[in-house]
């Protein structure tokens, strides 16, 4: 055995991202965009690992857009002394 795993699980995703499994969970569960694209594999969640670090590198480097999409019409100006006289 003794080979290291090309798929990576949420324990795993979890450890490499500094979250708990239960912040995984939610955030796939959600669509969050700070977990990379995976996939399932029966009832498992999966990521390739390769598809992992390259995401990472991509984070890093500003390639990967990390804002959530602003929700709710926009604001009106409020009104002013001057346009209420």
């Amino acid at each position: 055995m003794g080979e290291e795993s090309e798929v990576i699980y949420v324990a795993d995703l979890a450890r490499i991202l500094g979250r708990t499994e239960a912040s995984v969970r939610e955030g796939i569960r959600r669509g969050v965009t700070w977990l990379p694209k995976g996939f399932k594999m029966g009832i498992r969640h999966c990521w390739l690992k390769a598809d992992v670090m390259q995401f990472l590198t991509d984070y890093r480097d500003g390639r990967v857009e990390n804002k959530p999409a602003r929700m709710g019409r926009k604001r009106q100006m409020p009104p002013t002394l001057q346009s209420v006289s």
